[in-house]
Order: structure tokens, then C-alpha cells, then sequence
């Protein structure tokens, strides 16, 4: 299906959306089962919403609200994350440290975007 600007299949969003299912799945699984990803359990969060947020961004990046429309995206995630984590899980737990990683990753994605969109934007 064309996104009507390129001709080409909207490739950000099947991107987003596929790493955003994968994060809900490896958050929902097993604490026993979960690959340690990058050895410390806040940096995996952080980077996670950093990619989700970057990606929804990509997803959006025609539109002049899409920067915003990223960080709230990501940070929803994250706290959609930790909320399913305390009702559908009995080996994990919400913790309100993840939720600040995953609002630093979001941020840093975010503070990425900003750096972008000033570079290639013509001055006025």
C-alpha cells in the first residue's frame, strides 16, 4: 500500500510497528526468560522508547507535528508498559525507575530529532 508521497510502502511504520510489538512481548515475558539485551535493566528501557520514539518519528516525519506526536509515543509506550507489567504478569513488577528511563530515552530521541530538524530546515 503506497503512502502517496513516494509510491513506496510506509516502511517507518511497519518498522515501528514491529519493534514496538517486540518490546511488548520481550517486556511481557518471563522474568526468568528475557535475554539480558544490553546488561542493565534501564538501559534496555531507555533504549527501546529511544528506538520506538525514533522510528514513530520516521513514521511521521512529513507532518510538522511528528517530533511531538514521537515523544508522546514513546513515553505512552513506556508507561503502557509498566502498567501491563503490574496486571498481566505475576514475574515482573512496575517500577517507577523504568518509567524515568523510558521518559530519559524518549527525551534523548527527542533532543536527536530537534538537532535534525534544525540542520535541515532552511533558515527563513
Amino acid at each position: 500500500m503506497p503512502d502517496g508521497r513516494t509510491g513506496l510502502p510506509p516502511v517507518w511504520l511497519f518498522l515501528c510497528a514491529g519493534l514496538t510489538i517486540l518490546i511488548l512481548w520481550l517486556a511481557l515475558m518471563p522474568a526468568s526468560s528475557a535475554p539480558s539485551g544490553l546488561g542493565w535493566d534501564k538501559l534496555n528501557h531507555a533504549g527501546a522508547i529511544a528506538a520506538a520514539t525514533g522510528l514513530a518519528y520516521l513514521s511521521l516525519q512529513s507532518r510538522k507535528w511528528a517530533a511531538a506526536a514521537a515523544f508522546l509515543y514513546g513515553t505512552s509506550l513506556g508507561i503502557l508498559i509498566e502498567i501491563l507489567q503490574a496486571t498481566l504478569t505475576t514475574s515482573r513488577a512496575a517500577e517507577w525507575g523504568d518509567v524515568v528511563a523510558d521518559l530519559i530515552g524518549a527525551g534523548c530521541s527527542w533532543a536527536a530529532i530537534m538537532i535534525y530538524q534544525r540542520k535541515t530546515t532552511p533558515e527563513q
